[in-house]
């Protein structure tokens, strides 16, 4: 695999892109789109749970990866551009943009290439180089790929205020359809009981996450509220964030539809209820064919099956 020689500004243009396939906010349906940043591409408008909306600098530190995920952009058998910032000059280029006030923090991620440890050492240097040469105080999400070793995650939860791996799919079965060389158990979910460990140890300014993406494999939305709210109970995480499968030309997974995007809101409702409103995973309530309903909000489809609940006095109701 050959890595391709450009400038910065190039590197950025493509890294930046590369980088829009991993959720770190809320979706836009949520929220009126930043149109002011859409020209920039690296500049992400994530919004926070108070609605407030956070400018990450949203970059992966390569392209180049040794995996063939079904439906990745940077797949290794996809044929396009393979580039890569160097630790000292993404560091150098992610403060041009943040002494200039147009972005708050940093999303660091990276495709994986010779070796996930290799490509978290070049990440993790870059964040070295910000927080100790640079004295760069402010926000870092940074990412953990499946495979790195426990010394190296332990290193990123000193330096970064949040860590997150995607787990991709709701199980090991659906993983199998949109990566077959990944171990779901041994590298993804192990990885993610590693930053738990740590995220215990030294509890991270803005904890950990995960990522799932919906609607490629064929699962379904009882099966993933399931999973996230085991997630939620065994590893104490922040949030899971739903992205909802687009297709990519030159992957195999091409021609499957899309997935709408009210089913990524819908799914996010249903989140909510579980994080926020304590409640379980059977009482909320899903169509025959195990999804949420898309014309109701899962708080509506609840309350219409619990009519013996109401009229409800707000005034005097507990949470």
């Amino acid at each position: 695999m050959m890595i391709k020689k450009l400038n910065s500004s190039e590197k950025l243009k493509a890294l930046g892109e590369g980088a829009k396939f991993d959720v770190c906010g809320f979706p836009s349906i949520f929220t009126k789109k930043e149109k002011k940043f859409q020209r920039f591409g690296f500049i992400y408008p994530a919004v926070g749970k108070n609605g407030s909306c956070v400018k990450l600098f949203k970059v992966l530190q390569s392209n180049a990866c040794e995996g063939n995920c079904f439906y990745c952009a940077n797949r290794k058998d996809r044929n396009f551009p393979r580039v890569e910032f160097s630790p000292q000059e993404l560091a150098k280029l992610f403060l041009i943009y943040y002494r200039k006030g147009l972005v708050n923090g940093l999303f660091l991620s990276s495709a994986i290439y010779e070796s996930s440890n290799r490509s978290e050492e070049k990440m993790l240097k870059t964040i070295e180089l910000l927080r100790y040469k640079y004295s760069y105080r402010g926000y870092i999400h940074y990412k953990i790929l499946p495979g790195t070793s426990e010394s190296l995650i332990e290193d990123a939860s000193r330096l970064a205020d949040r860590l997150s791996i995607n787990l991709e799919a709701p199980g090991a079965k659906y993983l199998k359809q949109l990566s077959p060389t990944k171990k779901f158990s041994s590298e993804l979910l192990e990885g993610l009981k590693k930053i738990a460990h740590f995220n215990e140890k030294k509890p991270l300014r803005a904890g950990i996450t995960t990522q799932l993406v919906v609607g490629a494999a064929g699962e379904t939305d009882k099966e993933i509220i399931n999973f996230s709210s085991k997630l939620y109970e065994d590893y104490k995480l922040w949030r899971v964030y739903y992205s909802a499968f687009m297709p990519i030309l030159d992957t195999p997974l091409e021609r499957v539809s899309p997935c709408p995007l009210t089913r990524e809101y819908r799914l996010y409702q249903a989140d909510f209820l579980l994080r926020r409103y304590d409640f379980s995973p059977e009482e909320i309530h899903f169509e025959k064919d195990g999804n949420l309903s898309l014309k109701y909000d899962p708080k509506l489809s609840w309350a219409l099956k619990n009519p013996q609940r109401f009229p409800v006095e707000v005034n005097k109701a507990d949470l």
